[in-house]
């Protein structure tokens, strides 16, 4: 009798244990995100939900790139096309994965771009980095409006490739 009975209070405090473990993950899973653009504006990325805080309900693109990147700023330069074609039906956000970079730097490449979308280059970009396992560049992610990933581009990619799953979310 007394066996059972210790055996019935290991199970539980296992299982108690275990509990506490999932409660914990969870946790981590709620993390948000803090990203810094090149203005100092401040955005949260919510890792749950895959959702920036000024997202406003659309589709949006996060595109990492870096400045040393030759095919980066062609990249970038695509993606300019993309942002004046769908104007206010999608959010565009440039994301510099190098901390070393000077921010004179970065200005200057987003110039050589002409991009017009919200760049970023301070706060948590190595916690997205290891989110979303990157390991190339260019990289761009293709989120809809609900924040569910719905594409991962990796190296250089055709812009008609890009627009073409864009439209199929619009």
């Amino acid at each position: 009798m007394t066996k059972q009975i210790i055996v019935l209070i290991f199970i539980s405090l296992f299982i108690a244990g275990c509990d506490r473990n999932s409660q914990k993950e969870i946790t981590i899973q709620k993390e948000k995100y803090s990203l810094i653009s090149l203005d100092s504006d401040k955005i949260l990325f919510d890792k749950t939900t895959n959702l920036l805080s000024q997202n406003h309900n659309k589709p949006y693109l996060l595109v990492f790139l870096s400045t040393w990147c030759d095919y980066c700023l062609g990249q970038a330069q695509h993606i300019a096309n993309m942002h004046e074609e769908f104007g206010d039906k999608i959010n565009i956000y440039g994301v510099f994965l190098d901390r070393d970079e000077k921010e004179d730097e970065l200005k200057k490449f987003v110039r050589q771009s002409n991009t017009k979308f919200k760049w970023f280059y301070k706060g948590d970009i190595a916690m997205l980095i290891d989110t979303y396992q990157i390991k190339t560049l260019p990289f761009i992610l293709l989120f809809d409006k609900n924040g569910n990933l719905v594409m991962s581009y990796n190296g250089i990619t055709p812009e008609e490739m890009i627009t073409f799953n864009i439209k199929k979310l619009l």
